[in-house]
């Protein structure tokens, strides 16, 4: 029985054995999931029919208490450029509010465990009644099966579910309920022309 209890105990080493060895290839795989991150973002920019822009960022964990960072923690974020709504408030004083969407994010963001939690934050504007919320798109606990054709397979997932998410995409879905939009307010302008037996 006292080696049961023995083993048990010896699992902590074990379990940690296998933290580190996560953290450590994750560092190294950070760059590769980066390089090739950047080439999908290059080939959108020349060759996508919509010119919202396509980026790679760079980032790692952060404890506010100390401002320190944690280097071996990098953060990698696949993101597109913000979308006009082409939705564009003029009043007689001249001034102009436009309104565009927040581009999504597919984000790569290591756990203290060493696993990698693959997020989404999709398209948002302030037109919608709810905060964003991110969305787990995949949580990878082999680092080793993070090749290039995954990270294809999880961006192609990542972005058909933003698309859905924009005012672009979101009447394109089927039988679901729509986002929550605050009303857009309307008020009869001076050039509105009033139909016959309409009352002043």
């Amino acid at each position: 029985m006292i080696k049961n209890i023995l083993d048990a105990a010896n699992k902590y080493t074990e379990g940690l054995q296998h933290v580190q060895h996560r953290r450590e290839l994750w560092v190294k795989k950070s760059v590769e999931v980066r390089d090739h991150l950047k080439e999908i973002a290059e080939y959108l920019n020349k060759n996508t029919s919509s010119k919202i822009g396509f980026f790679v960022d760079s980032a790692y964990a952060f404890d506010e208490t100390i401002n320190g960072a944690c280097i071996e923690m990098p953060s990698i974020t696949f993101r597109s450029g913000d979308l006009s709504m082409d939705l564009t408030f003029k009043n007689d004083d001249g001034n102009i509010i436009t309104y565009a969407e927040k581009g999504f994010q597919i984000t790569f963001s290591p756990s203290p465990t060493g696993e990698i939690i693959i997020m989404l934050m999709p398209h948002h504007n302030n037109l919608q009644t709810e905060d964003p919320k991110y969305i787990t798109l995949s949580i990878i606990t082999d680092l080793e099966k993070l090749t290039p054709d995954a990270v294809d397979e999880i961006v192609t997932k990542g972005m058909e579910a933003a698309f859905y998410s924009s005012y672009t995409g979101i009447s394109e879905i089927k039988n679901m309920a729509p986002n929550s939009y605050n009303p857009v307010g309307f008020k009869r302008y001076e050039t509105t022309e009033k139909t016959d037996g309409e009352s002043e």
